[in-house]
C-alpha cells in the first residue's frame, strides 16, 4: 500500500518538475531567438517565379521587411555584424534583381554598407548594377565618385563618376567643378556635408534622412574645428597640442559635443576626428 501510494505522489512531482524546466528551456529559447534572430530573404530564383507580374510589389514588401528589421537594430544602437553584413547583400539584390530600378534599395543598401559596416567595396558593387539600369540618373555615377572620395580615398576614380554624374540630365550645376576639384582635394569635411545633403533631397525615407542629417552635423562641426586650428596655425605658426589649445587661445568657447556621444580629438597632422567614429555610442 505504501508504495501505492508513493507512485502518484512521484507522478505529480515528476510533472512539476518537467514543467517547470520546459517553461525555463522556453523562456532560454526566447532570449536566445531574440538576441540571435537573423531575418531572411529567399533568392530570385524562388522569388521572381513566385511573384509572376507582382515582382514590384514583392520588392516593395521584401524592402519594408528589410528596412524595418535593420531599422530596429538602428533604434537599439546595436552594432551590425557579418552576418547583418550577409543578410542585406542577399537580400537587397533579391529585391533588386526583382526591381531593378528601384532607387530608394540601393541607396538604403549604400548608406549602411559604407557608414555602418565599413564594406565600401560592396557598396560599389551594387550601384554599378544600378548603374547598367538607371543608365540616365545622375545620383548612380554621384554616389559612386563620392564612395570613392571620401572613404576609400581615390581621387581619381571619384573624379571619373562625378564627370560622368555631371553630364547626366538634372545634375546640380556644381559637379563638373568639384569633379575637376577632387584629383587635388582630398579628406576634406566639406565634400562629404555637399554630398550628404545632396543625398537627403534625393530621398524621401525619413529614416535616412535622419541619419544623413546627425553625419551632416557632426561633418559640420569637424569642418568648423579644423578651420579654427588653421586659425591657430596662422597665429602662433603651429598646431595646438589638442582642441583644449583653442579654447585657450579664445578661438572657441569650449570643445563641442559629439552628436554620436564620442569626443573630438585633434590629430598630429591638423585633422580633427572623433572617437565614435560617427556611429551611435551606447
Amino acid at each position: 500500500m505504501t508504495v501505492n501510494r508513493l507512485l502518484p505522489v512521484s507522478l505529480v512531482a515528476t510533472l512539476l518538475l518537467y514543467g517547470a524546466a520546459w517553461q525555463h528551456l522556453q523562456h532560454e529559447r526566447h532570449v536566445f531567438l531574440q538576441e540571435n534572430y537573423m531575418d531572411y530573404t529567399l533568392p530570385f530564383r524562388f522569388t521572381g517565379p513566385a511573384a509572376m507580374e507582382f515582382k514590384g510589389i514583392v520588392s516593395d514588401f521584401l524592402f519594408l521587411k528589410v528596412i524595418t528589421f535593420l531599422g530596429e537594430r538602428i533604434g537599439k544602437q546595436e552594432e551590425f555584424s557579418d552576418q547583418h553584413f550577409k543578410y542585406l547583400g542577399e537580400s537587397v539584390n533579391t529585391i533588386t534583381d526583382l526591381d531593378p530600378y528601384f532607387w530608394d534599395a540601393y541607396l538604403f543598401a549604400d548608406m549602411i554598407f559604407t557608414w555602418d559596416l565599413k564594406e565600401y567595396e560592396a557598396a560599389n558593387e551594387l550601384l554599378l548594377k544600378a548603374r547598367q539600369y538607371r543608365t540616365n540618373d545622375y545620383r548612380v555615377p554621384y554616389y559612386l565618385g563620392f564612395n570613392y572620395f571620401f572613404f576609400l580615398k581615390d581621387n581619381i576614380n571619384g573624379s571619373k563618376y562625378l564627370m560622368e554624374a555631371s553630364k547626366l540630365p538634372g545634375s546640380p550645376y556644381y559637379l563638373a567643378s568639384l569633379a575637376a576639384r577632387l584629383s587635388v582635394y582630398a579628406l576634406e569635411h566639406r565634400i562629404g556635408i555637399i554630398f550628404l545633403k545632396e543625398m537627403i533631397r534625393d530621398t524621401e525615407n525619413e529614416q535616412i534622412k535622419n541619419e544623413f542629417m546627425l553625419r551632416i552635423k557632426a561633418l559640420e562641426i569637424m569642418d568648423q574645428l579644423e578651420q579654427k586650428v588653421r586659425e591657430y596655425k596662422k597665429t602662433y605658426r603651429k598646431l595646438p597640442s589638442s582642441l583644449a589649445g583653442l579654447v585657450t587661445a579664445g578661438l572657441i568657447d569650449k570643445i563641442p559635443n559629439d552628436p554620436y556621444g564620442g569626443q573630438f580629438v585633434l590629430l598630429k597632422n591638423g585633422r580633427v576626428y572623433t572617437t565614435s567614429k560617427m556611429l551611435r555610442q551606447k
